[in-house]
């Protein structure tokens, strides 16, 4: 995302930039301009968008600022149980693993996890006093952030339920009913702030009962999990997810949920709180279809772990009157950069566009750029991408206002929402845009059989609409360095005249 890059070919936050582009421009979302997230994280990228509509600059910014919350939260945690100097280390080292696994940068669960550390921060503050008085700002606080998440993606609201359950109860069980009714009018409140012009966009522009027969009905059948047996099995088996981070998503997380609350945080039902928080998010995270970024929010309690194992080093050394020596912060801040190190391979930095002759670094730098070399011919062009990936980027790259719904093809198969694919082959019978994309693995020869005919790109590629309308003027090869190295080949179509 940030400017020392020239672009950001991930798929995902393309499609949060370009369905805000659509809406900035006028497409209704969810009516008139199609992806299945929760409203939010459009709004965030329509800001983005407004600062720079062909960079992600302005996402870069938002982000930026999202970043600065976090490390501020993790900061004033630490500093509840050690110096400014250590909480200021731990604090950066925290950001080690984390900027490993976000990938390109930009998905939905970097921004949820900004949201938890300042939550996490105002829980452990609370827990840790003896006073049950819950100051109401702070709910107003919690109230914002949880609705955020209610409004971006649902299943991950679990983070706050636990402990927002947890201090209700506790106000309850000391009889503060005053500061109760503060605390839920004041939550509500700070809902209300989030929700209300997101509902009165999609109100006003008759987009409301789309909106959830989109982002609830459709995601809950997609998100669909089997029995419990079956879904115990796969909980179990997928701890071995865990170890694509090992360092943090394994041994620092496990004992951030099961070791840090118990002996950190003073109240018993602070304790459980954050216990159940992190089981409960486990099991949210690792139940259903999997990516390599969705842990990005089980990360916050990889800090909890960090947090323990400075303790322990601190409660070792007590004997020696050392509070924490500074070998002991070299040895661990050792440990996270090497068993970090492997980050992906990411390229087309501003630093090789400046050094390296123009054709040397496009075609070696920038996955895409053949392909928008042919679509930047077409003055104003229109694009409609059959499958999900890099061609994503080519809305941004060659600054496309997407002109139809379905303008990209997210992981709907057409056994599970055949509106879509029957939608685009309007398009295409229509000749709606002026270049149409294909992407294709070079894979296994069971790959694409586990898939639905229409979904394959064979099957695309001999669509005789397509191939009536549309004539292939481009096929190129690349490594996508992003999504695990996969080898794939884009077929590039445009309209005949």
């Amino acid at each position: 995302m940030s400017p020392l890059y020239v672009t950001n070919e991930w798929a995902d936050p393309n499609v949060y930039f370009n369905v805000a582009k659509g809406m900035v421009n006028g497409k209704v979302l969810y009516t008139e301009i199609f992806d299945h997230k929760g409203p939010f994280i459009f709004f965030i990228y329509a800001i983005g968008y407004l600062i720079s509509n062909n960079t992600f600059l302005g996402v870069f910014m938002i982000e930026i600022i999202c970043w600065f919350f976090l490390a501020i939260s993790l900061y004033k945690i630490s500093k509840i149980y050690f110096s400014n100097k250590v909480s200021s280390i731990l604090t950066m080292l925290f950001f080690i693993p984390f900027v490993k696994i976000i990938k390109a940068g930009g998905s939905v669960e970097e921004f949820i996890l900004c949201l938890e550390g300042i939550s996490l921060y105002l829980f452990l503050q609370y827990f840790n006093k003896n006073n049950s008085i819950h100051k109401p700002k702070y709910m107003f606080i919690h109230g914002m952030l949880f609705t955020a998440v209610l409004l971006t993606k649902i299943n991950l609201i679990i983070f706050w339920v636990f402990p927002l359950l947890f201090i209700f109860i506790n106000i309850l069980f000391h009889k503060e009913f005053k500061n109760l009714i503060n605390n839920i009018l004041l939550f509500l409140i700070g809902s209300l702030i989030i929700a209300l012009p997101i509902i009165g966009y999609l109100y006003f522009n008759n987009a409301l009962e789309e909106a959830y027969n989109i982002y609830i009905k459709l995601n809950s059948a997609y998100a669909k999990i089997g029995s419990l047996k079956k879904t115990t099995i796969l909980l179990t088996l997928r701890i071995l997810y865990l170890f694509i981070e090992p360092l943090s998503l394994f041994i620092f997380a496990t004992i951030g949920i099961f070791i840090f609350p118990l002996k950190h945080i003073k109240n018993p039902l602070g304790k459980y709180s954050i216990l159940l928080t992190g089981i409960s998010l486990y099991i949210i995270i690792f139940m259903g279809k999997f990516q390599y970024y969705y842990p990005i929010p089980y990360l916050i309690f990889s800090f909890l772990g960090l947090l323990q194992i400075a303790n322990y080093l601190k409660e070792k050394n007590t004997n020696t009157n050392v509070y924490l020596s500074i070998k002991d912060m070299y040895l661990i801040t050792l440990i996270i950069v090497f068993a970090n190190i492997s980050v992906s391979k990411m390229s087309n930095t501003r630093v090789e566009e400046w050094f390296f002759p123009k054709d040397t670094y496009a075609s070696t730098t920038v996955m895409t750029n053949k392909l928008r070399v042919e679509i930047m011919k077409e003055k104003n062009p229109t694009l409609l991408n059959l499958g999900f990936g890099l061609a994503n980027n080519l809305f941004t790259t060659c600054n496309i206002v997407p002109n139809v719904k379905y303008f990209i093809t997210p992981n709907l198969s057409y056994s599970f929402y055949p509106q879509l694919r029957q939608e685009q082959f309007k398009y295409i019978k229509n000749k709606k845009t002026d270049f149409i994309i294909i992407q294709e693995y070079i894979t296994g020869s069971d790959y694409y059989k586990k898939q639905n005919p229409v979904d394959r790109p064979s099957y695309l590629k001999e669509l005789p609409i397509l191939n009536e309308n549309y004539k292939l003027i481009l096929a190129d090869t690349l490594t996508n360095y992003i999504d695990e190295n996969s080898d794939e080949i884009y077929y590039l179509y445009k309209k005949n005249p």
